[in-house]
């Protein structure tokens, strides 16, 4: 009888064991996952603070182009004036 208890617990310890280590590999397959998420993420968020720079770039150039056009026309119309 003292056989048997002693089995049953060393088969339950040994299945608890089993099933941690089974568990294991999961928790840090889910880990490297959220890691990969955050580095993706990090990623997205440089590209788009890229984008923006380059919107802002093109709309600073943009906005010099129609100051030096007004400018451009101005004075051509003050040279048509008599």
């Amino acid at each position: 009888m003292k056989k048997l208890v002693f089995l049953v617990v060393v088969l339950a310890v040994g299945i608890g064991i089993g099933i941690y280590f089974q568990r294991q590999p999961q928790a840090k397959k889910i880990e490297t996952q959220v890691e990969q998420a955050g580095v993706d993420v990090k990623a997205g968020l440089q590209k788009a603070d890229a984008a923006a720079t380059n919107v802002v770039d093109q709309v600073k150039a943009d906005t010099q182009k129609v100051v030096e056009y007004t400018t451009n026309a101005a004075g051509e119309i003050k040279q048509k004036l008599p």
